[in-house]
């Protein structure tokens, strides 16, 4: 009969090589209790890991696209409320002229009245967002209107002056401006005048802006304009109006001849307001068109992330109890090893 013989590292094996796993697994359980989700997703899910990483992707682009719509949202509302300046302003200019023609402002605070006009006419045409300017198309890193004084009034003292032979340098408060007759302003208004707010001398002395307005793609399949751009129809018109009056020696005019131009700048600022509403009514259009595409990433958004809970998603309830179980078997496992470890033949002898 022969005796066998165990050592202390054959006793104590076991007990020490579960505590990596233990330790491991507890890890793991901690993990999907502060996640929500599974800790290894490619052990977990296998071949299905190929759909989980699709269904991140289609995540990912949702949000992209909603963070871009964001934007166009933003570009639309500070478009609408340019717009709606420049619509009450424009209402405001109709209303002095009115009060012109009834002979209860003088030509003098016409003028000044349509040059103030003017100007903030041209400051909202060169609102900016702080990243591009809204009215300049996608020309948008450009302000789309000159400065008056410094550029488009050259042109327009040019054209007075050669028109009725006025003097160059002044012509608005040239004497001989009183002897201008109906006749003549009617037709200059029509010709000459016109043709400064008309391509090609729109572009070469007013506006540096894009013809093309800026749009932003709101869907996979849709794209929208978010504002308009300083060359529309109603914006030259506008700078028509309010040009011709404050330019066009409105104080030394005769009565008939001031007439005249006053009802052309109230019929052309007339036609630019019904321009402007149209315009914002685009933009409105453009608004809900938006709001519609949201609401539905807002549903594609939902179903993917239901998909990824099925696939992805562990039960905190027993995640919870699965870490109560291993971190109790961890303890027994410290505790037997320590018995193990103090067992010794010396304890017998």
């Amino acid at each position: 009969m022969r005796s066998t013989y165990i050592s202390t590292l054959a006793w104590t094996s076991p007990s020490r090589a579960a505590l990596p796993k233990l330790q491991s697994d507890i890890s793991k359980a901690t993990t999907e209790i502060a996640t929500g989700r599974q800790a290894d997703l490619g052990l977990t899910l296998g071949v299905a890991t190929g759909e989980s990483v699709a269904l991140h992707l289609a995540r990912g682009a949702i949000l992209s696209q909603k963070q871009g719509n964001a934007l166009a949202a933003s570009v639309l509302g500070n478009s609408q409320v340019a717009l709606s300046q420049i619509s009450d302003d424009a209402n405001q200019f109709l209303k002095d002229i009115l009060a012109g023609q009834a002979g209860n402002s003088s030509g003098a605070i016409l003028a000044d009245q349509a040059k103030s006009a003017l100007e903030a006419f041209t400051a909202h045409l060169n609102a900016t967002d702080g990243q591009r300017y809204l009215f300049a198309g996608i020309n948008s890193a450009e302000p789309p209107m000159a400065d008056y004084a410094t550029g488009p009034k050259a042109a327009v003292d040019a054209a007075f002056a050669s028109a009725f032979g006025l003097d160059p340098a002044n012509p608005q408060a040239d004497p001989k401006v009183a002897d201008i007759s109906a006749a003549d302003m009617s037709s200059f208004l029509d010709g000459a005048f016109a043709d400064l707010f008309a391509d090609p001398a729109w572009g070469a002395t007013w506006s540096s802006a894009s013809d093309e307005a800026l749009t932003s793609q709101i869907s996979d399949t849709a794209r929208v304009p978010v504002t308009t751009t300083a060359n529309t129809t109603a914006m030259r018109n506008l700078a028509m109006a309010f040009t011709m009056v404050s330019e066009l020696g409105t104080a030394n005019l005769s009565e008939a001849t001031r007439k005249v131009m006053l009802d052309k700048a109230a019929t052309v600022a007339g036609s630019a307001v019904s321009g402007v509403v149209s315009l914002s009514a685009q933009l409105g259009v453009s608004q809900t068109r938006v709001d519609a595409a949201d609401e539905a990433l807002a549903r594609v958004s939902d179903l993917v992330d239901r998909r990824i809970n099925v696939l992805e998603g562990v039960d905190p309830a027993e995640a919870k109890t699965r870490l109560d179980t291993l971190t109790t078997q961890l303890q027994m496992s410290y505790a037997t090893t320590a018995k193990v470890m103090q067992l010794s033949i010396l304890n017998y002898i």
